[in-house]
């Protein structure tokens, strides 16, 4: 019962052409009900049945054999009238001559006397009347009206009875022309289900001919192109995350040998720094895994409005020690309060990687100035720039890569903090150039990103 209660396509697509069935049988009604409508007020029963008996009226002359000629076609007309829940009462007829003497009467009628096609109360009931002044007799027929209920009953029995033995008809090619149409969705998904684990990730390379599954196709091997790429960048980054982490962690190992058999305190000073360097460099590699994978996987955090160039203030404060110890110069250049409505932690995570890869790489003396500013259409740009030993420009397109690392210098490093400004930036919906620093030499980085301000 419970599987008979789910939802199926089959099941909505039947349900959905018997209701056309069902709007098309209360069209077929509505037309009948004014079908009825209009034959009532133009040409109804009662003057269908006095045409041809006024026509033969016309051809009599005695009064008496005209009399007795109605009343024995109205003998007739009441014998073959079936009574049923539509046709109740008998036809009521009159004759009168051209004097207005009344020549038959059907018994307990009331005169008929309004003219041509009308409805009057005769015997305490709302009757269909007609009459006909002839050249010799006025002859007047009056039949029960029948109520508009009794004609709608009458009307969806009929319908009824037509649909009901159609219904099975009907049914029958409805199934299988659903059931026809889904068999390509079901060999579909037969074919997703009898992948192996070894083709999880490959395409379908199924032949869908039908203009409505070709899409669903072309949206799944596309999916499954994303995750097979996804797939290789995490395999990839789990072995460049390795192999970065083997060096720090071989160090550690071969300076605790050396600590713990040293016997010279200059030995083992030597050996303390050297594993002390190595453990901060496993702790900010292990950072900036935690970070970049924050980046990957989290689902965009909520844009909040921060004040940007007071939170820039605060990331350059919290480096103050460091350039002074280096004679560095460090500047900022950014309004009074530029408030934007964006992801903070996206927008920390760029400055303090760009901040901290500059202050690294630049020699003692150098400079390094930070511009913020907003742009046209709701805008803002972060420039930060160096005059430092700078970046081949032929790399320029390799140093956001994860794990890479420029040559020409001695600086530990993991590779990914340009990688995670990359990231970062993306996730803002910016994006990252890189061009000649300060005074023609070093780096400079420049942010564009959407903010509402």
């Amino acid at each position: 019962m419970r599987g008979w209660l789910q939802p199926t396509l089959s099941r909505r697509l039947i349900g959905a052409l018997m209701v056309a069935v069902l709007f098309f049988a209360v069209v077929v009604l509505a037309q009948d009900q004014l079908d009825i409508d209009e034959q009532i007020a133009t040409n109804p029963g009662v003057r269908q049945t006095g045409l041809p008996l006024a026509a033969e009226l016309d051809e009599v002359d005695d009064p008496v054999e005209a009399a007795r000629m109605v009343d024995h076609l109205a003998r007739v007309f009441n014998r073959q009238r079936q009574p049923s829940e539509v046709q109740t009462g008998r036809l009521l007829f009159q004759l009168y001559d051209r004097s207005g003497r009344l020549l038959y009467a059907s018994a307990d009628a009331d005169p008929i006397a309004r003219p041509g096609v009308g409805e009057q109360v005769l015997a305490g009931r709302n009757h269909w009347t007609w009459r006909h002044d002839g050249p010799r007799w006025s002859l007047r027929i009056a039949e029960p009206a029948i109520s508009r209920g009794a004609l709608f009953r009458f009307s969806c029995w009929e319908l009824v009875k037509v649909m009901l033995p159609a219904l099975p008809l009907m049914l029958l090619p409805i199934w299988l022309a659903v059931r026809t149409g889904m068999r390509p969705l079901r060999r579909f998904t037969r074919r997703i289900r009898e992948m192996d684990a070894g083709q999880a990730l490959a395409p379908l390379g199924m032949d869908l001919r039908y203009a409505e599954l070709r899409p669903l196709g072309q949206a799944f091997d596309t999916l499954l192109l994303r995750l097979r790429e996804r797939l290789q960048r995490e395999q990839a980054f789990v072995h460049d995350a390795a192999h970065e982490l083997r060096t720090p962690l071989a160090v550690i190992a071969a300076q605790a040998h050396v600590l713990a058999h040293a016997r010279e305190p200059a030995a083992r000073a030597e050996a303390s720094a050297a594993m002390s360097s190595a453990i901060a460099r496993s702790a900010h590699l292990a950072q900036q895994l935690l970070d970049l994978a924050a980046l990957d996987g989290r689902a965009s955090a909520p844009p909040d409005v921060v004040d940007l160039s007071i939170l820039s203030a605060q990331l350059l404060a919290a480096q103050v020690g460091l350039a002074r110890s280096r004679d560095i110069a460090l500047s900022l250049e950014a309004p009074e309060k530029l408030p934007a409505r964006l992801d903070r932690a996206a927008f920390q995570s760029i400055l303090q990687n760009l901040l901290d890869n500059a202050l690294r790489y630049v020699h003692e003396g150098a400079r390094i100035e930070i511009e913020l500013s907003p742009i046209a259409s709701d805008g803002l740009r972060l420039v930060v720039a160096d005059d430092g030993p700078g970046i081949d420009a032929q790399d320029h397109a390799r140093i956001f890569d994860r794990f890479w690392r420029g040559s020409g210098h001695d600086q530990p490093g993991s590779g990914l903090g340009l990688a995670i400004v990359r990231q970062a930036a993306t996730r803002l919906g910016g994006h990252v150039s890189v061009g000649t620093g300060l005074d023609g030499r070093g780096i400079r980085f420049e942010l564009t990103v959407p903010a509402s301000v």
